[in-house]
Parts: structure tokens; C-alpha cells; sequence
């Protein structure tokens, strides 16, 4: 495929306050590194198609808050566009198909997160390079759907139609985040995790938007493409919910290359032998841990001892002047503490 009609869009504006204190409004955690490298989420994430899209085919939508912090970390080819209000990833991809479908309408857009896990590169390159081709041919929806290795209640999943030709997959229906049963039924049923990873021609989910959120156009059209205007009339909603969900021609790849969407600190359990964090006492991601009678528990606190004694199953975390101490049970329910800490100390939220 000729990378000249491909593009990029990294979608980079989400808070990660489930990883709060580490990931804070001012650096979240696509901005962040974990595990021994010094790399951040986002970075690796753009190298990862290196040699597939070039820089200045790149795209990555932010928060205007993120704007700057985001453009330190990426060379000056890739153009960063910072929407002035998130509203969700709808009004996101749609805004850069519109930048991309008036530079080539026929091109192929890859849009994917700032903030996964993806240990094996070649295979996901390789899932993803069958996905470009199928898209560059035909007028489908494409999504990686990523073969699960556990069940899991916090991502939501693909329910696979008929084969198609070659590895490609119909699907049936989008099914939202289950219960542990329903889950281990999935894990049986060989349902996908939806990643949230898409490719398509802009023309083709630009036709899309009109036949199921006619609404954008019109947004976008009645403020003659100035985006300040064209926010606020936009519907906020996720890409899945305004358009995936109501499709008919959606199909996808079976990606298989140890994803995660590092969706709170208990993720980092998956992944601690990849990352080199397992440790005495736990997954350790930063700093030292001196453990007795304790297991289970997940570290990070940069250059800091941290001793523990007769615990398990906790999430210590030290950054700034800001320390976490939670349960395993609860690393879904850390916003809350984030929406207690930006009424008392905002500068810390």
C-alpha cells in the first residue's frame, strides 16, 4: 500500500485518572512511562507505525489543555489538533476525517488510542496490514478485535458473524462491558474484546457520520469548519455508541500481540513480567519495596523505599506531594478520590 494515502490519527485527550497520582489533568497517562523504559505511552505508540505512516500523515487530537505537553513529545510534522472541549471520541474522529478526506478522500485512516499496550509489534503489525488492505477495497467499517486471555468485566466485546474471505470476520454486534458470568461465557463463546482500534477510508466513515449522526455535518457545515463553533453543536458521544453499534458493514481482524488497554493501576498485573516489574511483594513499577508477609500488592513510588508489612492485595502510589493508598477491589472507583482531590487540592487533580 502506498503510505502517501495513509494516515494516522491517535486519539490523546483522555484524563487517566484511574492511574491518579502518577496521572494527573496536567500529564495523563498517554504522556507517561511505565516499566523500565522512558518512553511514554504515546511515543511508543507513534513508533509503532513507523515505516507504515509517514510523520507528516500523522495526526493526533488532544485537549487544548494538552496541546503544548503533547507537542514537546512529538516532532514537528505531526500535526497536533487540540479540540477546545472534549466531547468524547465521536466529534474527535470526525473532525480529523474531515481534515483528512480534504486532502485525499480515498485515503486509509488508522485510528487508534494513545494509551495501549503492545508488547508484540510485528504481530500487530501484521493484523493490521491485512485490516489496511481490506479497508483500501472496500466500503467496511474495520475494527481489531483482540483475541482475550482472560475474561474480563472492564472492556466491552465483538460478537462475531460469518468468515469472510481471507482472515476477515463480520460482526455481529458490539456488547457492552459484562458481569464476571456473562464475561466467562464471552471468554468461552470466543467473543473479541473490543480495543478500540479502527480502519477505514475517510469517505467511507465520513458516509457513515451522515447516515447515523447527520447532526455532525450539519455542526460542522453551519460553522463552516471553524472548530470553536462547531464543538458545542456536536454530539458528544464515543465513536462506538454514534456509529459502530448502528452499522451493518462492520467487519473485523483477530489481533493477537498481548494487548492492554492500561485501564488502571490492576492492569499493570497482566503485563508486570513484559514490563520487568514483578517483585518482592508484588508488581513494583517504580522504586524499592521491602516486603514481609505481604503479596499481591502494586508499588510505584520513584526513588523511595516502601515497606510493607502483613498487607495484600493494596495499590501504593507516591508522586508530587501526593500519596495513594487504595485496595485492589477499588482501582475502578480511584476517580472518585480524583474528584475529592480537585475540591481541597486541584493543584494536585
Amino acid at each position: 500500500m502506498n503510505s502517501a494515502s495513509t494516515y494516522l490519527v491517535i486519539m490523546a485527550g483522555g484524563s487517566g485518572t484511574r492511574f491518579w497520582p502518577k496521572s494527573t489533568s496536567r500529564k495523563p497517562k498517554q504522556l507517561l512511562s511505565f516499566g523500565d523504559g522512558d518512553k511514554s505511552l504515546l511515543v511508543e505508540t507513534l513508533e509503532r507505525f513507523d515505516g507504515i505512516v509517514p510523520a507528516k500523515n500523522r495526526i493526533i487530537v488532544t485537549t487544548q489543555a494538552l496541546q503544548g505537553a503533547v507537542a514537546e513529545q512529538v516532532s514537528k510534522d505531526v500535526t497536533v489538533l487540540a479540540e477546545p472541549q472534549g466531547r468524547n471520541t465521536a466529534p474527535c474522529v470526525y473532525w480529523a476525517a474531515r481534515a483528512i478526506a480534504e486532502r485525499d478522500p480515498n485515503a486509509v485512516m488508522l485510528v487508534m488510542p494513545a494509551d495501549h499496550y503492545i508488547p508484540k509489534v510485528d504481530a500487530f503489525k501484521r493484523t493490521l496490514g491485512e485490516a489496511m488492505k481490506w479497508a483500501q477495497r472496500l466500503d467496511d467499517l474495520v475494527t481489531l478485535g483482540v483475541k482475550p486471555s482472560r475474561p474480563e468485566t472492564g472492556y466491552g466485546y465483538l460478537k462475531l458473524g460469518k468468515n469472510l474471505k481471507g482472515e476477515a470476520v463480520a460482526v455481529e454486534a458490539f456488547v457492552e462491558k459484562p458481569n464476571l458470568e456473562k464475561a466467562r461465557e464471552f471468554f468461552k463463546g470466543g467473543y473479541l474484546w473490543n480495543g478500540g482500534m479502527f480502519v477505514w477510508r475517510a469517505e467511507v466513515i465520513l458516509k457513515a457520520f451522515d447516515q447515523s449522526m447527520p447532526e455532525m455535518k450539519k455542526a460542522w457545515d453551519s460553522s463552516e469548519g471553524k472548530v470553536e463553533a462547531a464543538y458545542p453543536k456536536m454530539t458528544a458521544t464515543s465513536i462506538d455508541y454514534g456509529v459502530m453499534e448502528k452499522a451493518r458493514n462492520v467487519v473485523t481482524f483477530v489481533l493477537d500481540c498481548g494487548w492492554d488497554d492500561l485501564g488502571s493501576w490492576t492492569s499493570l498485573e497482566g503485563i508486570a513480567e513484559v514490563l520487568g516489574a514483578q517483585k518482592s511483594g508484588g508488581v513494583v513499577t517504580s522504586g524499592e519495596v521491602l516486603a514481609v508477609d505481604s503479596s499481591g500488592n502494586i508499588v510505584d513510588a520513584p526513588k523511595k523505599l516502601v515497606a510493607l508489612l502483613g498487607v495484600r492485595d493494596l495499590i501504593v502510589v507516591e508522586s508530587g506531594d501526593a500519596i495513594l493508598i487504595a485496595d485492589k477491589s477499588r482501582a475502578q472507583d480511584i476517580r472518585q478520590i480524583v474528584d475529592g482531590v480537585k475540591k481541597i487540592r486541584p493543584e494536585l487533580a
